[in-house]
């Protein structure tokens, strides 16, 4: 068990700060515009994915599920389908109008979507069958994979306009790597079939789980898609060189988010004690030397980036507006990575409180960005992160608060 965590932390942070330092890596040495334009396309292939994942992962988690079907290839069939024409259409659309790059290479349309949708179960079935280890290495290839793209087109200009196919040709890589890995071990174990497969299976499933299969069809569409459907919302307010800037500072919330999630799943069994033992020694006083000690060192975060050019903020103009706006991004970065600790906690105290919290976090950040995007560009981009988190980190500390008041008061 202790394995199989590690396992997984490290799935979570290995690849977050190796895409940290490829984005970081791009924004210095590539061209913005077409940078941006590439990232915008790798967001809607994202968004592809998610509103036609049914979460067959999740779903084989339902034991009645994996009782009756031993494989559910056959529902990452129809998400592949779905995914692939979803993202040809959308991909001819927005690329009429400059928004995203189109590849080179029209197969990679295909071939990339299908490779990544049609891992999904193999991921659940991993992590559910101690295959963690080889998510993990999985992933961290793929993350390494993308930085070395990145260092090819650098070093070989000729390059430069297959960065989308190479950054598409990764993803489905990335897929096809996991569907792979579990294709040998289900024929190493020998599994017998336990029932139907293929399309025709599909209304059996919607028969025996339906309100499993709908609600994680929710989760997937609304919830996994909105995080990328920023960058593209991003490219069409702020034109792709501004995109491609708030790239930047999402690959640091990138970070701080995986990096929040997987300390919640290490320390989530001591957060209830640790919350009631701050709640009773938390004075004024000690919150407010908290809450400097929280300032200084975002504003220490914040002169080390700008005195070693992390970003190129030189297009932000005056000094003090780049340093707004890098630490805008450390403030959002520092309160995405507590919302991750709390959310798990408000997670176990109520599903229906976290329903509404992660709804709420959906709507508030695209409303904002689209907001503050068109009133202060970039600068807005960053303030809105800051500004969402915030509030749902607030709104998420009230509903552990009351619960821990109810339990004082039986």
């Amino acid at each position: 068990m202790r394995k199989d965590l590690v396992y997984v932390t490290l799935g979570s942070a290995l690849p977050a700060i190796s895409n940290f330092f490829a984005v970081v890596f791009a924004l210095r040495y590539l061209d913005a515009a077409w940078l941006g334009r590439s990232y915008a396309l790798l967001a809607l292939f994202f968004v592809s994915i998610d509103v036609f994942n049914f979460g067959s992962a999740r779903l084989y988690s339902v034991a009645k599920i994996s009782d009756r079907f031993s494989s559910l290839l056959f529902l990452d069939a129809l998400s592949a389908t779905g995914s692939t024409l979803f993202f040809i259409v959308a991909t001819s659309i927005l690329s009429r109008y400059g928004a995203i790059a189109m590849p080179h290479l029209l197969p990679a349309l295909v071939t990339a979507p299908v490779g990544y949708a049609m891992s999904h179960f193999a991921l659940g079935y991993l992590r559910l069958n101690g295959g963690n280890g080889a998510i993990c290495a999985v992933s961290t290839v793929s993350a390494l994979s993308r930085c070395a793209v990145v260092w090819l087109v650098a070093r070989n200009a000729s390059w430069s306009p297959y960065l989308p196919d190479l950054l598409l040709m990764i993803e489905g890589s990335y897929g096809a790597m996991l569907l792979g890995t579990y294709l040998v071990l289900r024929r190493r174990d020998k599994v017998s079939q336990r029932s139907t497969s293929g399309l025709a299976a599909i209304p059996q499933l919607a028969k025996l789980g339906g309100k499993e299969l709908i609600s994680s069809w929710y989760s997937n569409a609304i919830f996994s898609g909105a995080k990328h459907l920023d960058v593209i919302i991003a490219v069409m307010l702020l034109g792709p060189a501004g995109a491609a800037l708030y790239r930047g500072a999402k690959s640091v919330h990138n970070l701080a988010f995986n990096l929040g999630q997987a300390l919640a799943l290490v320390v989530h069994s001591r957060m209830r004690g640790w919350f009631l033992t701050s709640a009773k020694r938390l004075s004024v006083s000690l919150g407010f030397a908290l809450g400097a000690s929280a300032f200084a060192l975002l504003a220490l975060a914040t002169l080390c980036a700008y005195k070693i050019r992390l970003f190129p903020t030189a297009s932000l103009g005056a000094p003090s507006i780049q340093w707004l706006f890098l630490l805008l991004i450390f403030t959002g970065a520092a309160l995405m990575f507590a919302c991750r600790i709390t959310s798990l906690m408000v997670f176990s105290i109520s599903k229906r409180s976290f329903l509404i919290l992660s709804t709420m976090e959906v709507a508030a950040s695209l409303s904002l960005l689209s907001a503050l995007c068109v009133a202060f560009g970039v600068v807005g981009a960053a303030l809105s992160v800051a500004v969402s988190c915030g509030c749902v980190l607030a709104s998420s500390l009230m509903v552990v608060r009351r619960s821990f008041g109810i339990q004082a008061a039986r």
